[in-house]
């Protein structure tokens, strides 16, 4: 909710707005392009009342809503998806005259925002008392649900390991928390902790390990099921050797924010590597760089580095809209990285990312 000043014998309401927060990639034409995206849009359809909060989510001080505010808490008529299929339709439409063949989002984030205003005849915004509409309707309020109280309850998860009663480790933004007595690793779900299946890549000389998602899918509108497959899709410069067919192919997305251009191309840049290197079951011992993306939002990244893998791209993206990923299985794969003077190397990979580019990641 939105700090404000509670004015003594004003009828306060509070009214809901889904924000969203991430970068979205554009596939159109024959290239990729991406933008941030922060907008915030009216959780419930009401001309009376603001269509969105304009730059209030990002520039003033919001605090988590909790039982002790005094007012009427507005319960959310449209849900996030709603909103989000809007936003998809307005992007359709300025896209109208150009071959637009795919849409994804990463580093979702998804947040309900509650802004107070003042209700009698009109409407008045509670944190510069201003009128924002000259006319309410008695009805309005009754023709709306209340937030039920429950859910201006923080709930907290306890961090110990389910499977040994150990202090899970993790940073304050990460999805997944560790455990370094039995090696497992946990993510909270439905109110409790659900295991996650990890492993990581060996290498003696590591200072520092990155989270990546490997995912096992089914892909349809396009035959990518081996590495013999990934060659003629991407047109590597290499002659397909015997037994590459049965080479299975899985997707390596990151677990972790970059910025969208580095993001992309690492991204790319693992897929097209395919390491072949069996994951030794549990965590590493050394230093582990958060997991903060969710395997949802990697799963809907991968149609996108799909398209960055195509060559040549004008007969591979229009192509896009018929192909179907369906996941089957995960693991969070942690890829080791040795220090240099200005990036974190992975030598067998060919890889490299500036150390500033990390650092200035929400870690």
């Amino acid at each position: 909710m939105l700090a404000h000043t509670p004015h003594p014998g004003k009828k306060l309401v509070f009214f809901p707005y889904w924000r969203y927060r991430g970068i979205r990639f554009n596939c159109i034409e024959n290239e990729i392009e991406h933008q941030f995206v922060d907008v915030t849009h009216q959780a419930i359809d009401s001309p009376f009342f603001p269509a969105s909060m304009g730059l209030r989510a990002q520039a003033m001080r919001l605090s988590f809503v909790s039982p002790q505010p005094t007012g009427r808490f507005l319960a959310p008529a449209l849900s996030v998806q709603d909103v989000l299929k809007r936003q998809e339709q307005r992007f359709k439409s300025e896209m109208v005259g150009r071959n637009a063949y795919h849409q994804s989002h990463v580093g979702e984030v998804l947040s309900l925002i509650y802004s107070p205003f003042y209700v009698g005849t009109q409407v008045v915004d509670a944190v510069l008392n201003r009128p924002v509409s000259d006319t309410l309707p008695e009805s309005f309020l009754d023709t709306v649900a209340v937030l039920d109280p429950s859910a201006r309850q923080m709930r907290f998860l306890s961090a110990i390991c389910p499977a040994c009663g150990w202090n899970l480790s993790g940073e304050r933004n990460a999805i997944v928390l560790t455990c370094t007595n039995c090696n497992s690793a946990w993510q909270p779900a439905g109110g409790s902790l659900k295991q996650v299946p990890n492993g990581f890549l060996v290498d003696e000389d590591a200072d520092l390990f990155l989270p990546f998602w490997r995912i096992a899918a089914d892909i349809s509108g396009i035959p990518l099921s081996s590495y013999a497959d990934l060659v003629h899709l991407a047109n590597l410069p290499r002659v397909v050797q015997k037994g590459w067919d049965q080479v299975p192919f899985y997707f390596w997305s990151l677990a972790f924010r970059l910025s969208p251009k580095v993001f992309l191309s690492l991204s790319i840049r693992m897929n097209l590597t395919q390491p072949q290197e069996k994951p030794v079951p549990g965590n590493p011992r050394g230093t582990l760089y958060p997991a903060t993306l969710s395997v949802t939002e990697a799963v809907d990244t991968l149609k996108t580095s799909l398209a960055g893998m195509m060559k040549p791209t004008d007969t591979g993206f229009p192509k896009l809209p018929q192909i179907h990923i369906k996941p089957l299985r995960f693991a969070l794969v942690y890829i080791p990285f040795r220090s240099g003077h200005h990036e974190w190397l992975q030598p067998k990979f060919s890889m490299a990312i500036n150390k500033n580019t990390l650092s200035l990641t929400d870690h």
